[in-house]
């Protein structure tokens, strides 16, 4: 089973997310993690779809540079909803992220804590009781490498879990992509690892269509529709990184077209099965899971455009753990086989890679920029 990823009001304002009176005033603080959006909401009609052929023909699938629009299953059988370890490897590296703060320090004044319990979660999913069991292996290494118990749990909201860090009351903490700068402006958080599925990594923004649309084939396809499908308002994927990209691929979003906030990317790709919108966007394995456990056939979607890979959302680690703890959930995460295990079974990770925040993390933050995302404390 391929995992999902976790989605601002109007485009074109600026988003102020406050830590204030001991919480982060947003409703939600999402990325496409790797994680499933936990702001789920109802399915919404929007305009007609253009039926066409039966059979759509699509251009010869080259794998290192495909043309589209390409089938929905021809693109997953080809593992083209996620991108190459290679890929990450190549990215440019900077030693600063390009917006916003450094991952923080431990301060010279300042002394390392030692927490027991040590408290972990997992990014928020759409159905956190479905992953009850999931972590226990995760959990038992981290207490044998630590000799401490620990507690683990999958939240259902981002924000919560931004505070909680902040509050020192969560240590360890599988952030999803788009809420990862979050973390690290607000909460302390220091990203060092992410989970891999065999040597694929990250997931890809796809807009998709009705594979008998003959209207759609491109994203300049888009302009002049009525309303487009998108995600979550704070998605990554299902928002804000598709605000940002399309521009230049033809189309501008909240312009050419009315962005239509779905809640999740379930609801995108639902919505364009059942003809309530001619397009959508949002986070490929999320699209995928959402059809798969609906039992779409994955060629009655075509994909019209696709994303570059954006990252999983990291494991981090609060700044101010003492330096043995962090070892020993660095040992716990990379020094052990996870094959097999529900970890693997369940939500695909059999390994662990290491990334650099200010490197890795640069094309989401770019996204953020564009969107004028504001990390701001109230001095609390």
């Amino acid at each position: 089973m391929r995992e999902t990823q976790p989605g601002t009001d109007d485009v074109s304002t600026r988003r102020t997310f406050l830590v204030n009176s001991g919480a982060v005033s947003a409703v939600a603080l999402a990325g496409c993690i790797g994680d499933a959006e936990s702001d789920a909401g109802s399915e919404t009609s929007g305009g007609s779809g253009g039926a066409g052929s039966d059979s759509p023909t699509y251009p010869d699938l080259d794998p290192d540079n495909p043309e589209f629009p390409q089938s929905f299953g021809t693109l997953m059988d080809a593992n083209l909803d996620s991108a190459s370890l290679v890929e990450l490897d190549e990215m440019e590296v900077r030693d600063e992220p390009r917006y916003g703060n450094p991952v923080q320090e431990l301060g010279a004044d300042e002394e390392p804590i030692r927490p027991d319990p040590l408290v972990f979660t997992w990014a928020p999913t759409e159905d956190p009781a479905g992953y009850e069991d999931t972590f226990d292996v995760l959990r038992s290494n981290l207490e044998a490498e630590l000799d401490v118990d620990v507690e683990t749990f999958v939240t259902e909201d981002y924000a919560s879990q931004v505070e909680a860090m902040r509050a020192e009351r969560l240590h360890v903490a599988r952030f999803a992509t788009g809420n990862t700068p979050y973390g690290v402006n607000l909460a302390g958080a220091q990203p060092f690892a992410m989970p891999v599925e065999g040597d694929q990594f990250g997931v890809r923004v796809w807009t998709v269509a009705r594979a008998d649309n003959d209207n759609i084939n491109s994203p300049a396809d888009l302009a002049g529709l009525d309303r487009v499908a998108h995600g979550s308002p704070t998605s990554n994927s299902g928002n804000l990184a598709p605000t940002a990209l399309l521009p230049d691929q033809g189309v501008t979003p909240g312009e050419d077209y009315e962005i239509e906030n779905t809640g999740s990317h379930e609801n995108v790709i639902m919505s364009v099965v059942n003809n309530d919108f001619e397009a959508g966007n949002g986070c490929s394995t999320c699209m995928f899971r959402a059809l798969d456990n609906r039992g779409v056939d994955l060629d009655d979607i075509k994909v019209v455009w696709a994303s570059d890979a954006f990252p999983l959302g990291p494991i981090s680690l609060r700044y101010n753990l003492a330096d043995d703890i962090k070892q020993g959930v660095r040992n716990a995460l990379m020094d052990y086989d996870y094959e097999g295990t529900p970890l693997d079974t369940d939500i695909g990770y059999k390994s662990f890679v290491e990334i650099d925040y200010a490197t890795h993390w640069d094309t989401v933050l770019q996204i953020q920029e564009f969107n004028d995302v504001e990390y701001r404390d109230s001095g609390l």
